[in-house]
């Protein structure tokens, strides 16, 4: 299962023209995927808030404290941290990853939920976002896009 996404730049450059080309995406499952759709159209959009006024970044709009939640991922002996982030959060695979890890770490507090469930709402409301129901407004929109 795969989705392909090339965006294509055309620039001048003293007369000849340049074609960018962005990475294609590899979706793993549907419900990564899913998530990816709910949480940004799954395109890289920057840094926004989110409707619980909490800064995410990238495909997932993932969060600074998601990040050092997952071990922050390719981050460089003395870079700094928010660069780190930001570079994980623009890209897909590291950024779903992390995604899953933390879900990992907490499903046992999802006891009965699906997998899918599971990684949503923890990654929308944290170590307990199956156990609040302000979290259920994102499953519902990850769910939408699984259909």
């Amino acid at each position: 299962m795969s989705f392909t996404k090339v965006v294509c730049l055309l620039v001048t450059c003293g007369g000849a023209f340049a074609t960018l080309n962005f990475d294609n995406i590899e979706f793993d499952s549907d419900c990564m995927k899913a998530m990816c759709y709910a949480d940004s159209e799954c395109e890289q959009k920057g840094c926004s808030r989110d409707y619980n006024g909490r800064m995410g970044c990238g495909f997932f709009r993932m969060n600074i404290y998601q990040f050092k939640q997952c071990y922050e991922p390719g981050r460089e002996i003395g870079e700094d941290s928010e660069d780190a982030w930001m570079r994980c959060s623009e890209n897909y695979e590291c950024s779903s990853k992390c995604i899953k890890m933390i879900a990992s770490r907490f499903k046992l507090k999802c006891y009965g939920k699906s997998d899918c469930e599971t990684i949503a709402r923890i990654h929308d409301g944290g170590a307990n976002g199956c156990r609040t129901g302000l979290t259920l407004r994102y499953w519902n929109t990850v769910q939408h896009y699984l259909q």
